[in-house]
């Protein structure tokens, strides 16, 4: 008499976990486009969100909403940091004005300890695309070279082109920088 088993070889085991291996591999590596996708929406929808607010306010009252010299963070609630690590805080005198027409995102997604948040420039001498437009805001995509989202993305601080590429530079740690001119 012959006894015979059943069951799986070693080889066929191996084969299952490397399988299994692969695609966990995948949906990994998916799910962070997906989740890299969805923050940057959230940013670019803020940073739209802001550029109209600060739009109606121009159009209100014929004036920026803060025309002195440092930035002004819009996102007060997730915070501002620059590249260079330095937290920028709210400015009183932005946020009050801002206020009095309406209400700007507090808060977007924030990934790693620098180049987050959106923030309020304010230079008397910028000119973009020859144009005096003295108000920006500026911004962090996650990636590298993403684009920006939005009209106006400008090619550099002060004296701004349009950007061709979608954004103004595509390597910021990791990050995508998004300089956006606020015609007015």
């Amino acid at each position: 008499m012959k006894k015979t088993t059943s069951g799986f070889t070693i080889v066929e085991l191996l084969i299952v976990i490397v399988v299994i291996g692969v695609l966990a591999a995948i949906v990994i590596v998916a799910y962070n486009g997906i989740q890299q996708r969805a923050n940057n929406t959230a940013i670019i929808s803020a940073a739209n969100q802001s550029v109209k607010v600060i739009q109606a306010y121009h159009a209100a009252k014929d004036d920026y909403p803060y025309t002195g010299s440092g930035n002004a963070c819009i996102t007060i609630v997730s915070g501002c940091v620059r590249d260079t690590g330095v937290v920028d805080n709210s400015n009183a005198t932005f946020n009050n004005n801002i206020a009095s027409i309406g209400t700007q995102p507090t808060s977007v997604p924030v990934v790693g300890t620098v180049a987050n948040g959106i923030m309020y420039n304010y230079t008397p001498t910028r000119t973009f695309n020859g144009q005096a437009q003295p108000a920006m805001i500026f911004y962090w995509l996650n990636g590298l070279s993403q684009q920006c989202g939005l009209s106006n993305v400008m090619n550099t601080w002060d004296t701004a082109v349009t950007a061709t590429n979608g954004y103004t530079a595509g390597s910021s740690g990791g990050k995508t920088l998004c300089y956006i001119s606020i015609p007015g």
